[in-house]
């Protein structure tokens, strides 16, 4: 863990979350361990847990903070659950720099594997109380209901910039928005610090995106730990993508172009990629990024707690300068 994380007891929580991770999957089902313990064992930011453990560490007592510990496993395996069904999806073969679950055993696998592990998600935050798993529930439809927006507007070349970002907010900031409104209710925060946490969270959702967008194009396959420029091979048009067509001129025309070939080759996805490179698209994305990034600074600078501020500061500029 790097030294952005000042609060030493959450950076000595995260291996009792992983623990907790494996305990929740187990099963006696032959073989079914190293299937559901494959995206879990390889490791990964861990962001969405430490942002939970973060918002609830005004908890001191013992059970308030195996609550939590519970509590952050369980939105981490939420996040994993959906990375199983998104590799499905995008017939993906990479994921954290190893072969991708349906690649490995099958595409059914993985859609049962990520199933099984969404439900012990469930049950693990029923056991903390009816509302955990309420608040499950609602963000992980708000999820789903982002995944299938995209889904809808795949290889549509006319999506607004604001259309794509309320689906980014779906897609990704919905699981960052429910580990802090887990952590927020564990720790009883004031109605105040809470309506902060949550605007911060998806501030800071919208950022990681946009990051995870801009590393599309700039970072390697071994870094990305995944195909590079594998949205713009499935018709995610991501937002590079959108500004550049966004634009007046040849490079957008060109671009459009190309994104009408009924199959497009290698070529045309490396000059793709070329012409967004070039566009000036990629720059326009990361500033974008910094901008919900130092949005999520400023919502919680009202926060009594200087150690979560500036845990919480330094994990919003993070999102934005990490390589993978």
């Amino acid at each position: 863990m790097s030294d952005w994380l000042q609060d030493e007891q959450v950076r000595a929580t995260i291996p009792q979350v992983e623990a907790s991770m494996l305990d929740a999957v187990a099963s006696d089902q032959p073989g079914f361990k190293e299937i559901a313990h494959w995206l879990i064992g390889a490791g990964g930011k861990r962001l969405r847990p430490i942002l939970l453990l973060l918002t609830a560490r005004s908890l001191t007592d013992t059970e308030g903070r195996k609550r939590a510990i519970q509590a952050a496993a369980a939105v981490e395996m939420i996040h994993v659950a959906s990375l199983y069904h998104d590799d499905v999806m995008d017939r993906a073969e990479l994921r954290r720099g190893a072969e991708s679950v349906n690649r490995r055993w099958s595409s059914p696998i993985a859609s049962f594997a990520g199933t099984f592990i969404l439900a012990r998600a469930i049950n693990l935050l029923e056991s903390i109380s009816p509302k955990a798993s309420e608040l499950a529930g609602k963000h992980c439809a708000a999820l789903c209901l982002g995944q299938l927006r995209e889904a809808e507007n795949a290889y549509n070349a006319d999506w607004t910039i604001e259309e794509h970002l309320e689906m980014l907010e779906g897609k990704t900031a919905e699981l960052f928005v429910l580990a802090a409104s887990l952590g927020a209710m564990l720790a009883d925060v004031s109605d105040q610090d809470r309506d902060a946490l949550i605007t911060y969270s998806k501030c800071l959702g919208l950022a990681f995106q946009l990051r995870d967008d801009v590393l599309d194009y700039i970072a390697s396959s071994a870094e990305l730990g995944k195909g590079s420029a594998s949205d713009l091979r499935e018709g995610a048009y991501t937002m590079p993508v959108l500004l550049c067509l966004g634009q007046n001129g040849q490079a957008a025309d060109e671009l459009r172009a190309r994104l009408r070939l009924a199959e497009m080759q290698d070529a045309d996805i490396s000059r793709a990629v070329e012409i967004i490179r070039n566009s000036g698209a990629v720059e326009a994305t990361e500033q974008l990024a910094r901008d919900k990034s130092e949005a999520a600074v400023q919502v919680i600078s009202g926060l009594d707690d200087h150690v979560l501020r500036a845990s919480l500061a330094n994990l919003a500029r993070l999102s934005v300068e990490r390589r993978a």
